[in-house]
């Protein structure tokens, strides 16, 4: 008789997910232990009274003010929130949009043109004089 073959441990589904969730529940437990661990290092530095406490450099600064954010980090959070703006906008709203961002550089570019048309037209008048007589 043919009898179905018994799967291996290493091709049985419901061991692999039990062995994955064991991993799972190792990592966790780890995890768990080093923050606990952390928390009372940090409450035993804060409750110790002989521990070294300054106040900054510049008392008015605060500890970490050293640890700015790198340069363009604004920037390149700005440009990654606008492309997760553009990738979840369907196609055909894209295309409107673009086409109202153009319009609207369009109308600026418009407006400063005839500012500057005005400001030439202001030069290029001559003054007009008028003589006073001195007495």
């Amino acid at each position: 008789m043919n009898s179905p073959e018994s799967p291996t441990p290493a091709d049985d589904p419901l061991s692999a997910l039990s062995e994955r969730l064991r991993s799972a529940q190792e990592t966790a437990d780890r995890l768990v232990r080093e923050a606990t661990e952390a928390a009372q290092q940090a409450a035993a530095e804060a409750s110790n009274p002989g521990a070294e406490h300054r106040p900054p450099p510049r008392g008015y600064a605060s500890p970490d003010s050293g640890a700015s954010r790198p340069a363009g980090a604004d920037v390149q959070a700005l440009a990654a929130l606008l492309e997760l703006g553009r990738a979840l906008l369907p196609p055909e709203l894209r295309a409107q949009i673009a086409e109202l961002i153009r319009e609207i550089l369009l109308l600026a570019r418009a407006l400063i043109d005839w500012y500057l048309e005005r400001v030439e037209e202001r030069r290029t008048k001559p003054v007009e004089v008028q003589d006073i007589p001195i007495s």
